[in-house]
Order: structure tokens, then sequence, then C-alpha cells
């Protein structure tokens, strides 16, 4: 031991210290270059799983059908009714300013649609809204809420807020969208209404973005003030606070650089890193700092001090941050690449924190003067008699302990049965939010945002959508979809047939029905295309004439009421007396992030899983004793249950914010443990008795476990401030983990080592 502890001080001098601070200045200052081109992103579609064979067939649906999603609502209100001349004149040219504007497909608006009449003396189309004189519109008022398709899609139902549906242009990128929006928002201004609410893909994204930005400069700035705090309280001198935060800053630093100069913007999930990093990365120079202070109190030189706390601290601190990083790298088990790039790169910066701690903490501590007077006796130390008492009150209740662990994981184990995975589009965005609550009123007065797709298909090639029997089929599935599921404003290619029959018998309601005859359908499809326009019928036929598309929106009620109500669909369209070969399958963006977030959580339950074998094996290679590597899992266990419970108590489901909290947290917590354990070895190494070492270990670590778990908690309870829910839920939830492993590693873990190795009591 002493051999390898001279040859590690050999290696700390200053000449090695300058030229290793030239070089990471050199990295930094690359690193520092590539943070002007860092950017900020958030596409749902990246969320989508690669491994799910049902992205194979929405992708196929969206090139043959568009996207579903490139959708912007607009919707206006006037007191005490829509139906004034006036208002109705500046909607209209709103939906005119609109339709101009590049990155604009089209737009669809009831002040611009018709009612179509077909004569023998020609075809005709009858504005749904008549702008002329107030006679006109008091009829055209009476007709409209006699017509449901347009009352229930484009009208509230008090009558006081009027929706247009504005079409982008698919595949825009996010400075192209963010364009788009900015313009959007200036037309509107420019329009004169005064009360106008929006919601869809580009508006949403716009403002997420926004709230992304400001949080990310908050959570990071409140994380360094509430950490620089703590190693004040910690170390009580300046350079215990600078070199700490100037080591795990650097890490970022090169981390963020990275993914920069890898042309990778920073999503909802890796713009946590920094954070994360700085808070993880703490650990290690904490726990190397904590024992050269010790050593430098015990009268040692600066090198030698280094050199001890090194060989010391050295395989716990690599170890910890191995599991850590297990803990992140688990995360490629996803099938969604922005939590697989988030794992990869957090587990990435957490070894590049160890490697800093390894190589920047000694340069600096070398150049620095000695930065604590030499003590002899520890005892000095104002930690020693506090944790000294708590060892003593451990093993007074060495009984009693074990077994208020083993109630509270009993009690949290009977509260876990109640977690359900549910999920909602919306679900990171605070309730009072205005952004939100523009979206709640979407729901409330238009019937909501959320897409909702079922494609259409057939296998029978001498067949088409537009046979009668399976346009039949086609308005028995809208009907369930209208009455049962909560769709509204669905549009089929029983839509096109139903008007047509309608526009053929003089506009007469009771015709908006399929025709009873078959020869008298094929004559209105024939006319279909023509009437209807080629681009139009596109979006709903595909080429073949063998598929089509049933579509609308509703409420975002949660996947776990979407997956019952799919149930109950499925078992409809099983029990429809349909033609041979027909399908309906669904699909959406919306349908595709439900199976996203049930897939993923029981995967990342499985990264778990892997995590936790991975641990246990890095646990028994170390230790080479079975009872000890069972020891070390028992205290990582115990919060884990616990926060299980806790979510199933307090009715926080399980989703994909949620799910990966409990890898995170596994590999994190376990560093306690290790640092513990790795004490204990090294005690043990020295021919100290099991007992003796074990109060060796628990005095030596016990100042450093308490300072890191409150660092990170530090770091992870500011995430509780979050807008998002899912940066909230990381922070509630880790937090809570790390707290009760905390407690578990100082009351269970001595216990535990003592009771599973066979050891008499200490002397206290």
């Amino acid at each position: 031991m002493e051999a390898r502890i001279q040859r590690i001080e050999r290696l700390l001098t200053k000449r090695n210290a300058r030229l290793v601070l030239g070089l990471l200045g050199a990295l930094t200052i690359v690193f520092g270059v590539a943070l002007r081109n860092v950017r900020l992103d958030h596409d749902f579609e990246k969320f989508f799983p690669t491994d799910d064979p049902e992205l194979d067939r929405y992708l196929a649906f969206r090139e043959r059908f568009g996207n579903d999603n490139d959708m912007l609502l607009v919707a206006a209100t006037h007191a005490p009714t829509v139906f004034d001349r006036s208002f109705l004149h500046r909607f209209d040219s709103l939906a005119g300013a609109l339709a101009a504007v590049p990155d604009i497909d089209g737009v669809t608006s009831p002040t611009r649609l018709g009612d179509p009449r077909i004569t023998p003396i020609g075809a005709f189309n009858i504005p749904w809204l008549r702008l002329e004189s107030d006679s006109t519109l008091a009829v055209d008022s009476a007709r409209i809420w006699n017509d449901a398709r347009v009352r229930d899609g484009f009208f509230a139902p008090d009558g006081n807020s009027l929706l247009m549906v504005v079409q982008t242009a698919p595949g825009l990128s996010k400075e192209r969208s963010d364009a788009l929006m900015l313009r959007v928002d200036s037309v509107v201004t420019a329009s004169g209404l005064t009360d106008v609410r929006m919601g869809g893909r580009i508006h949403g994204q716009y403002w997420y973005i926004q709230k992304m930005q400001r949080e990310l400069a908050l959570f990071f700035t409140l994380s360094v003030v509430l950490l620089a705090i703590f190693l004040a309280v910690g170390f009580r001198t300046l350079w215990g606070v600078l070199v700490p935060i100037g080591v795990v800053g650097l890490t970022v630093l090169w981390q963020v650089g990275l993914i920069t100069l890898l042309g990778k913007p920073l999503s909802i999930l890796t713009m946590l890193l920094p954070t994360i990093l700085f808070v993880v990365g703490m650990s290690d120079v904490v726990h190397i700092l904590e024992r050269y202070i010790e050593c430098l109190r015990q009268g040692h030189t600066q090198a030698r001090s280094l050199a001890i706390a090194y060989y010391e601290v050295g395989l716990a601190t690599f170890l910890t941050s191995l599991t850590t990083a297990i803990g992140f790298a688990t995360l490629l088990t996803s099938g969604i690449p922005p939590i697989r790039e988030f794992g990869v790169y957090t587990a990435f910066g957490v070894m590049l924190a160890y490697a800093l701690a390894y190589t920047l903490l000694p340069a600096v501590l070398l150049l620095v003067r000695t930065p604590v007077a030499a003590q002899n006796d520890e005892r000095r130390s104002s930690w020693y008699g506090p944790l000294h008492r708590l060892f003593r009150w451990m093993l007074r209740n060495r009984r009693a302990i074990p077994w208020a662990f083993l109630v509270l994981m009993v009690a949290s184990a009977t509260q876990i049965e109640r977690l359900k995975v549910d999920n909602f589009l919306l679900e990171d965005w605070p309730e009072d939010d205005p952004q939100k609550q523009d979206y709640y009123w979407f729901e409330e007065h238009f019937g909501g945002v959320r897409p909702f797709e079922v494609e259409v298909a057939l296998d029978d090639t001498t067949r088409t959508v537009w046979d009668l029997d399976v346009l039949r089929s086609i308005e028995a599935v809208e009907g369930h979809l209208t009455e049962k599921y909560g769709v509204r404003a669905v549009i089929s290619p029983v839509t096109i047939v139903k008007t047509l029959n309608k526009a053929f018998n003089g506009g007469a309601s009771e015709f908006y029905a399929l025709p009873d005859d078959a020869d008298e359908c094929r004559k209105l499809v024939r006319r279909a295309e023509l009437f209807s326009g080629t681009q139009r019928m596109a979006t709903l036929v595909g080429n073949d004439k063998r598929t089509a598309r049933i579509t609308g929106r509703m409420k975002d009620e949660g996947g776990y009421v979407h997956r019952g109500r799919n149930a109950e669909l499925d078992a409809f369209i099983a029990a429809l007396d349909k033609p041979q070969g027909l399908r309906f399958s669904q699909t959406g963006m919306a349908y595709l992030i439900d199976r996203n977030n049930e897939k993923l959580s029981s995967q990342l339950i499985g990264g778990l899983s892997i995590a936790f074998v991975l641990i246990a094996a890095i646990m028994a290679w170390v230790f080479r004793n079975w009872r000890m590597t069972v020891i070390a899992l028992i205290p990582n266990i115990v919060p884990l249950v616990v926060v299980g419970g806790i979510m199933g108590l307090l009715g926080i489901d399980i989703k994909v914010s949620t799910a990966i909290i409990f890898t995170i947290a596994f590999g994190i917590a376990v560093d306690d443990t290790i640092h513990m354990l790795g004490k204990l070895r090294i005690e043990l190494m020295k021919g100290r008795s099991l007992a003796y070492a074990t109060k060796r270990a628990f005095l030596s670590t016990g100042k450093a476990l308490i300072i890191t778990t409150i660092m990170l908690l530090s770091g992870f309870i500011s995430l509780v401030f979050s807008g998002f829910a899912s940066v909230y839920y990381m922070g509630l939830l880790v937090s809570i983990t790390l707290a009760i492993a905390l407690v578990a590693d100082l009351l269970l873990l001595p216990l535990l080592v003592l009771w599973g190795l066979g050891a008499r009591k200490p002397e206290a």
C-alpha cells in the first residue's frame, strides 16, 4: 500500500500540474467557442419509438395523406354572438391574410365555406355565411345551427366563438416554425380582433422552447448558488467553494460544448444536463477533498495528502462514477432517440467529471497554498461529535432499526399496486400557464386539439373504398367514434359522398346520408373528384383507392383512458359486419405517443433490472464476497420501493418522465454505499477488526456522505420549481430517493455489515 502511495506522490509535482492545466485550458477554449452555436429544440416526432412497427405504419400513412399534426387552430370570441357582420368581416380578413403567409398551405374558415347545390343547369356553392346584410346573416345562422357538420366543427356551443383551421407546411425546422409563429402573431394583432386564442404544433413548440430557455438559465444558476452555500458550510473556506465549482463547472462546459460540436440541439431532457452534471459531478470532488483535508490535519504534505486521498478514495469514486454512468446508460434500452441520447451524454459526462476530478483538481490543489493548518487530532473536527453520537444511537437501536425499515417497505409495497401508466400530450405544462389554459379552452369549446386518425385499408384488389358496403362500414365506425370515443369534426370519404348526395337533392338536410343504391353511389363517386378537387381527395383517399382516412380531433383525456377506448373500438370493429379484407387501424401522432409511453415505461423498468444486475456484478467483483454484495444492494432497494409507494399513494402515474427516475436514482443512490464499503475495505486491509473497521468507516465517510447528499438534494430539489411536470417529478422523486438512501446507508448498512459478517458490536 505504501509503495503505491509513494508512486502516486512522485507524479504529483507542480511541473506536471502546470502541464495538465495548459492542456485542459486549450481544450476548454475549443469547447467554449462551440457554445456560441448551442441550440434548443423540441420536436414531438423525435419521441416516436423507432423500434415500434406502428411507426412504419404511421410514416407510410403520413406519406400517403400528409401530416396529422401540422395544423394550427385559431379561434376568436365575440359577445354576445359571433353572428355579427363587423366581427365576421374581420375574421374573414384574418383568414385571407393568414392564407397569404409563407409556409401556410391553406386556411379553412366558415366564412369561406359553401354548401353545394347541383342542378340540371349547373353546380352552385351557397356560402354558409353571407355577409351582405343582417337579414341574410340571420337566415344563415339558423341554417348553420341545424347542420351538425358546420356547427360542431367551427362554432362553440354558446355561439360566442368561431374557429378557423390553418394548415401549415409539413416538416418545418425549428427556425422556420418559430418564424411562422411570429408572422401569425403579427397578422392576428393587425386583424383588430381582440380575443383570439391559438393551439397546435407550431404554437405549442414555440412557447415550449421559450420556457425551456428561461428554465435552463434559472436551474443552473440556482444549482450553483445552492451548492456554493453548502460548500461554504461544509468546508468553511473560500477555496473550498471555488475549487469544486470550478472543476465541475468545467465538466458542464465541456459536455455542452461537445454536444454542440456534434451538431445536436438541447432538448427537454438534455437541457437538464448542466444541472445534473453539476450536482452529480460534485460528489467525487467532495470525497477527494474531504480525505485530502483529513490527511492535511494529520500533518502530511500537500502531495502526500493528495496521494493518500487518491489511493484510498480512488477506487470508490471510480465505482460510484461507473454505477451512476450505468444508471444513465441503461436508458439505451429505450426505443426513443432523445432518451437514448440523454442517457449516453449524461453517462459520458459523469465519467468526464471523474476524469477532471483526477486531473484538474490535483493540478489546482498543488498550485495553491495549504488550505488548512495541520491538526493531529481529528476529534477537533466539528463533525466528529455528532457522527459519534449517531453511531452510538444506531447501536443502541440495532434491533428496532431493521424492523422499522421492513415495516416501511411493506407499507410502501402495498401502495405500488395502485400505480398506473398514463400520459397527456401537454402534461409537462403547469396548470396555470396561459398557453395550457388556451388548450383547455379549445377542449371545452371545440372538442380539443388532439388529432385522431384511423387508416382504412382493403386487401381485396377488386374493391375500392368507394363501394357502398365499404362506405357503410366506415360510416358505422364514424358513428362509434362520435358517440362513444368522443371524436369531433370527423371527416372521411363518407363525408364527401354524403355531401354530394345532399347537393344532388336540392340541399335538403335529410339527404345528408349515403345513397340506398349502389349504382347511385357509383354515380356520386364519379363526380366526387371533379367536385371536391384533387387536393382535397388526396388527403382522404389514396391513389389506389384501396386506402382511406378517417380524421378528426378530440379532447386529451390521458393515455390510460384512451387505451380503454381503443379496446372498445377494436371490439366494435371486430364485431362489425364488414366486407372481407376491410381493415381499420388507428394511427397518428397522438396514438404513437400513447403507445410510446406504455412501451417505454416497461423498457425503462427493464433497464433498471439491467442496472441492478450490472451493479451487483461490480460489487461481487470488488468485494469477492456474496454476502457483502447482498448487503450492498439492500439499502438501495429500500428507497426505490418507498418512492414507488409514495407515487402510488399520491397518484403519480408511470410515464416517461417518472419511469426514468428509478434507473437514474438507483445509479446515484448506490454511491454512498460504495464509499462506505470502500472505506471499510481499506480499514480491513490495515488489519483492523470488522467491528472497529465498521466504526472507522462510519466516522470517516459519514461527513462526506451527508455533504454530498445535501448537495445532490440541493441540485435536484431546485427542479421542483420547474413549470415542466417531467422536470418537477424528476427533482421531487430523485430527491426523496437520495434522502432515504442516505438514511439507509447511515443507519441500516452498518448493522447489515455487522450482522451479515458475524461481528460483535463495536465499542462506542
